[in-house]
């Protein structure tokens, strides 16, 4: 608990503070967010409070078995504000630590950690003894596991004749599947031994990483990985097209959506080859799989992170919401290098990543190049003109949300909440609908055939970016568009419905209202009334561009590509 005494940082209390703990030791620093849970203002202070466990011992990645010293400050953001190591005033008796393997000391306005690595480690002898006696506990209960088999076996058929009720879970259309997953799962529960297709595959996707990684790593390899496409396209696409004539270099791929549990023995061995021999890995997304390896050292890591800037939150900044990474995780946090578009967005993906900001490089997005490429806009226009000819000499509004729900399995769009027919019966017959929903929604868009002239639905699509060389206005709602539309000043629109829901349940990096270089719309009229009176707050959208691109030059690609190749060597 405690409050905010810093004159200028406090009167910019006035709506939801971000306070973020920033730990810091010789080699590394790592931003974590610090849940609040009451806000109060009174008297011209801010007083706050909040609770949450912290792993103190799994703060740092690189450093993690080094337990070296550390200082705790607090930061503070609002809005586009962000500020460091702020005074504050925290009550010492309610800041805890468990004070025998992290000794704390209150200095001024942080405090200071240090760790006691005998004591965190314990004895080596009863670590051993604490091991072989749950071994031998282990493998008693695999062995009373073993001679129960029979009684599962005659269960599941039983559950799956219909004798007894089979738990809904269970329900695979395929009766084999059910009745296999009911055994595996009485057997596991007994034998305290997961044992399933999903741990089968976790164990050889290890133990096929451990066996390549006795094989040397080629200097000139580098692998991209990505299960967001099944093509180079995106940023690979940009990055390969510069590197694809070295004659000294062996590039691989691996595009396809398959997590382990899908994965077949074959690419479990290509991934895990590609992985032991690569001087250097690339992604474009969150890839699960590479987490469940540790990267020989002479590997280097590098996330083209696919987004621009810093809007959604992700990673650990979704620390207590639906979906966030808990802090322990070692997901993100073996990245050696992340690239963003601007330095200013470099402290987001630290605490997002979990990472160092040293491991985060403002080299600039490559995919955005084609925006500064005049003949590229003029053929993608020429093409997008030939295929649609009613759309030439109107004004075009792309509608391009982003997706409701936590995964792509359960993405959606409320599509009944944008009707089109009745947005075109109230707009001048002059402008024309693009709808483009994110690839994750399956929902089709309603469109009435009076309207096809007026109206189509592009949500196939794979190119985004060339839709907006055509676009005079943008509808969207939370999506990172909104950074690709700065660059071309399109005119905004945010179509925000179920704006608190989405805060309370995903959350942004600044505050909404305050933060979108364009009009808030909550409803279908707002749209309406706005695109009517054309007042879409387009003065904010240049401040923003400035905010979140340090390098408008068309050159990111170039300094993606030295990245790579100065780790090549």
């Amino acid at each position: 608990m405690g409050s905010i005494t810093d004159e200028v940082i406090n009167p910019h209390f006035v709506s939801k503070p971000k306070l973020i703990l920033h730990f810091i030791n010789e080699e590394e620093d790592r931003r974590i967010p610090f849940v609040l849970s009451n806000v109060i203002h009174t008297r011209g202070k801010c007083y706050f409070s909040g609770s949450y466990v912290y792993r103190l011992d799994l703060l740092f990645w690189k450093s993690r078995k080094k337990y070296l010293p550390f200082d705790m400050y607090l930061n503070f953001g609002f809005v586009d504000f962000y500020e460091e190591k702020i005074k504050i005033d925290i009550t010492p008796e309610e800041c805890l630590a468990d004070n025998v393997k992290f000794k704390l000391n209150v200095k001024g306005d942080h405090y200071s950690f240090v760790p006691d690595k005998r004591a965190i480690l314990r004895s080596p002898v009863k670590r051993f003894f604490v091991k072989l006696v749950k071994k031998i506990v282990g493998f008693i209960e695999y062995l009373i596991a073993i001679a129960m088999f029979p009684l599962f076996i005659l269960e599941s058929l039983l559950r799956i004749s219909g004798v007894i009720r089979m738990p809904a879970k269970f329900n695979d259309e395929s009766t084999s599947k059910r009745f296999a997953a009911y055994t595996m799962s009485r057997f596991s529960n007994v034998s305290n031994c997961k044992v399933s297709l999903w741990t089968f595959k976790r164990w050889l996707f290890k133990m096929s990483y451990s066996f390549f990684k006795l094989r040397k790593i080629k200097k000139n390899k580098i692998t991209f990985i990505s299960l967001r496409r099944n093509d180079i396209s995106g940023n690979f696409a940009f990055v390969y097209d510069k590197i694809k004539d070295d004659p000294n270099l062996d590039i691989h791929f691996i595009l396809n959506e398959h997590t382990i549990s899908y994965m077949t023995i074959g690419e479990i061995f290509d991934f895990t080859k590609s992985c032991a021999t690569s001087k250097v890995v690339v992604l474009d997304e969150f890839t699960p799989m590479i987490h469940y390896i540790d990267l020989r050292k002479d590997t280097k890591l590098v996330q083209l992170w696919h987004a621009c800037g810093a809007f959604k939150t992700f990673g650990f900044t979704r620390l207590s919401k639906p979906k966030g990474s808990p802090q322990p995780t070692r997901n993100h946090r073996s990245y050696d290098y992340v690239t963003v578009s601007s330095t200013y967005c470099k402290k987001c993906h630290s605490e997002g990543f979990g990472i160092s900001t040293k491991n985060i490089v403002a080299t600039g997005i490559p995919r955005t190049d084609v925006f500064f490429d005049v003949n590229y806009k003029e053929k993608a226009r020429a093409k997008f003109y030939k295929e649609h000819p009613d759309f030439v000499g109107k004004k075009v509004i792309l509608f391009a949300p982003t997706f409701r729900g936590m995964v792509k399995e359960t993405a959606f769009y409320p599509t009944e909440l944008f009707n089109v027919g009745k947005i075109c019966e109230n707009i001048p017959d002059d402008y024309v609908i693009i709808v483009k929903h994110h690839p994750f929604v399956t929902d089709v868009q309603p469109i009435p055939d009076a309207l096809k002239d007026r109206v189509i639905d592009l949500s196939c699509d794979p190119e985004l970016n060339d839709l907006l060389f055509v676009t005079d206005v943008i509808i969207t709602d939370y999506s990172s568009l909104v950074f690709e539309a700065s660059l071309l000043n399109i005119p905004m629109i945010f179509y925000a419905f179920d704006l608190e829901k989405y805060i309370n349940e995903r959350d942004f990096y600044f505050d909404f209202k305050e933060f979108v270089p364009g009009k808030i719309a909550y409803c279908q009229a707002d749209i309406i009334d706005a695109i009517n009176k054309r007042d879409f707050c387009t003065e904010r959208i240049a401040p923003f561009a400035d905010m979140f691109f340090d390098n408008r030059d068309g050159k990111a690609t170039e300094r993606v590509v030295k990245l790579l190749y100065d780790n090549l060597g």
